[in-house]
């Protein structure tokens, strides 16, 4: 079972290298670097060679071969098909040994990573439409997460905490529900090409209410065949898309800071406590910085990254306050 957990931990780790990266390439643009899955202009790797290159081309006239691009998005796939690799050794280890561990988690994330895939299929081929791009996003924090719980699940270092009535699961539970959806509508904002829509803050292109067009901003599904690249939606819908995002910040961050001071009360949560409160910290200020100063790619990168770190440090507060028998 150690060696299990520390397998398992392994893929904590490669799950939020994997969301990183997946941040870095839609971020620098480079989401359709190879316009076809899941090989690159037809081959396993991108094509160097002169007359490899002039074929790739020729095959997809729309889209001429840019190398920098292809290798950010042939290197995220490498290292999303060794993630799933992981999630398959831990199926078949627990399946091998099912009559001493529990089947269950590593069954639901086999069944994750084989979607997870088909989003990352369906991101390319459909265009980086939001839905699927967002979903895809959500599908990397699903694992990161399941990867968590397992590993918490396996190790014999981590227990539940004594309840002093500080800090009762539910908080938890809506802490989690609460930055699922912040994170959600980071991925919309992202992938409509919103974050810059609104320049400054607190205010939003010097207003304090901008002209925002609501009806366009959260249409989860738009024609098929259309090339999201750079977006399509006009400016008031991404400001309305921004100004949400923003207004959920606030949300979120006023909760977190509550619960991190309930969670300071306890002994033992304080850790906990305060790891939640410097993460959203860090994010605040990297949110604060991607408007001010132009969404700068190491920033921006950061702040997914972040986010990744704060659902996961909530995944663990709630398996320390569960219940046990």
């Amino acid at each position: 079972m150690k060696n299990y957990s520390k397998l398992a931990w392994f893929g904590v780790l490669f799950a939020l290298c994997v969301i990183i990266l997946g941040a870095y390439v839609r971020l620098s643009d480079a989401g359709l670097g190879c316009p076809d899955w899941p090989g690159c202009y037809g081959q396993i790797a991108v094509p160097t060679h002169v007359d490899d290159v002039a074929q790739a081309n020729q095959a997809f006239p729309e889209r001429a071969l840019e190398a920098h691009k292809a290798w950010k998005e042939m290197v995220h796939r490498y290292f999303a098909g060794t993630l799933g690799l992981i999630v398959l050794a831990l199926f078949i280890w627990a399946f091998k040994k099912r009559d001493e561990m529990p089947i269950t988690l590593p069954l639901m994330l086999s069944v994750v990573i084989l979607f997870q895939a088909a989003l990352g299929m369906w991101t390319v081929t459909l265009q980086l439409k939001p839905i699927i791009v967002m979903g895809h996003l959500m599908g990397g924090m699903l694992t990161l997460c399941l990867l968590t719980w397992l590993a918490l699940s396996t190790s014999n270092t981590i227990r539940p905490y004594r309840y002093g009535g500080h800090v009762k699961q539910s908080m938890v539970v809506f802490a989690l529900i609460l930055v699922v959806l912040q994170i959600m509508l980071g991925g919309w904002t992202s992938s409509n090409y919103a974050a810059l829509s609104c320049v400054g803050f607190p205010l939003c292109n010097g207003l304090v209410i901008p002209p925002m067009d609501f009806s366009q901003a959260f249409v989860l599904w738009r024609g098929l065949g259309i090339n999201y690249e750079y977006g399509v939606l006009d400016a008031p819908a991404r400001i309305a898309i921004q100004m949400t995002h923003r207004m959920g910040f606030i949300l979120v961050s006023l909760y977190l800071i509550w619960l991190s001071a309930r969670l300071m009360k306890n002994r033992e949560l304080m850790p906990l406590g305060i790891t939640v409160l410097s993460l959203l910290g860090i994010q605040i200020a990297l949110g604060i910085s991607n408007v001010t100063l132009g969404l700068p790619l190491p920033v921006a990168v950061a702040h997914n990254g972040v986010a990744a770190l704060l659902l996961l440090s909530l995944v663990i507060l709630l398996y320390k306050t569960r219940k046990t028998s």
